[in-house]
């Protein structure tokens, strides 16, 4: 018997199929060539789209221009380049940049584009406050997309959300509002100038609302670790709102019957029962933490000086013009001013007439 090698009988088990080893250089070589063709793809549609808006635009000045004016030809051709200019965006943003930077860019362009044509085509029809209000109202739509885009839906990302999703808005309407009420009057509903304000404080108690309601559930301060303040800030918030509603329904329903001066003493005296509901909400709490007199001092006072201005607004101030009326406002203030200095200048001396080498 012929005897088997060792070699030969473990060659007779070896696989015929080898691993190839990653080539590194050829994978980047590969990667480089891709790439390159991808740029050269969007050199080519680039290129391709600046020669269909020359064609777009000689074809235009050519056929139809003649039936326009100037301007109008102008925005045509401007609209064009932002169009192509918003393709190129979509074309040159990398991949990676996800979609949300090619939605911003793009309605960044949009809002141009939007522009143009109201400023050629419709800005005649309205004022300059109206136009003024179309553009920024424009603008910030762009910017409640962009919100709506970037800002998580989730946590507390997602309550930033729908806060700021909230105050735009109401930006939106107050910017619309303001210069269309008078027409909104005209052709709508006819209402008069306290109305009109009822309607925006309406709107501004929607807007603290919604603004407000993602966070109501986590409203709770502790100051110094010891002290907790409770209920209070939702209560002073719930105050607030009420006021606000308040002040609506006085400027729509009664505001109208009376003159200005008593209209802004309703207002003071509303603040003024206002800030004393405020105070007997954390009356208890600032005891705890031992205010010293002089803070009440301070808020008795500010609490005496617009209770005597809405006196003097509803009583006396349509005897005086609105000059008069500025300066009697001014004078008082500058005493209130001077009787809290002097409290706190007395506080300072009391202060440093201490025996400190004790």
């Amino acid at each position: 018997m012929t005897p088997l090698d060792d070699n030969e009988s473990s060659s007779g088990d070896t696989s015929d199929d080898t691993e190839e080893t990653f080539d590194l250089d050829k994978e980047i070589k590969k990667s480089k060539k891709l790439r390159r063709r991808r740029s050269s793809g969007k050199e080519y549609a680039s290129l391709i789209s600046f020669i269909a808006w020359i064609s777009f635009t000689i074809i235009w000045l050519f056929f139809f221009a003649s039936g326009y004016s100037i301007f109008e030809n102008l925005a045509v051709v401007f609209i064009a380049l932002l169009v192509i200019g918003a393709l190129n965006t979509i074309l040159w943003i990398p991949s990676a940049e996800g979609r949300r930077t090619k939605a911003s860019a793009v309605s960044g362009i949009a809002w141009m584009v939007f522009l143009i044509v109201w400023i050629i085509f419709f800005a005649l029809g309205f004022g300059f406050y109206e136009n003024i209000g179309i553009a920024l109202a424009s603008l910030l739509v762009v910017g409640l997309v962009n919100v709506a885009l970037w800002v998580p839906k989730h946590g507390d990302s997602g309550g930033g959300r729908i806060s700021a999703i909230g105050a735009i808005g109401w930006l939106i309407f107050i910017v619309l509002w303001l210069p269309f009420a008078n027409d909104f009057s005209v052709s709508v509903y006819p209402i008069n100038f306290y109305q009109s304000g009822a309607i925006v404080l309406a709107s501004l108690l929607l807007m603290f609302m919604i603004v407000i309601s993602p966070w109501w559930g986590k409203m709770q301060i502790s100051i110094d670790g010891d002290v907790s303040v409770g209920r209070r800030p939702k209560a002073t918030i719930g105050l607030f709102f009420l006021w606000i509603l308040a002040l609506a329904i006085w400027m729509w329903f009664l505001a109208d019957n009376y003159s200005l001066n008593q209209n802004i003493a309703a207002t003071l005296l509303s603040f003024a029962i206002f800030c004393a509901m405020i105070i007997g909400v954390w009356y208890s709490w600032t005891r705890s933490r031992d205010e010293g007199p002089e803070s009440w001092l301070s808020i008795g006072l500010a609490f005496a000086w617009v209770i005597t201005l809405s006196l003097w607004f509803w009583f006396f101030a349509d005897y005086f013009d609105i000059y008069q009326n500025i300066a009697i406002f001014l004078v008082s203030l500058l005493v209130v001013a001077g009787v809290g200095g002097a409290a706190q200048w007395k506080k300072w001396r009391d202060f440093e007439a201490l025996d400190w080498k004790d």
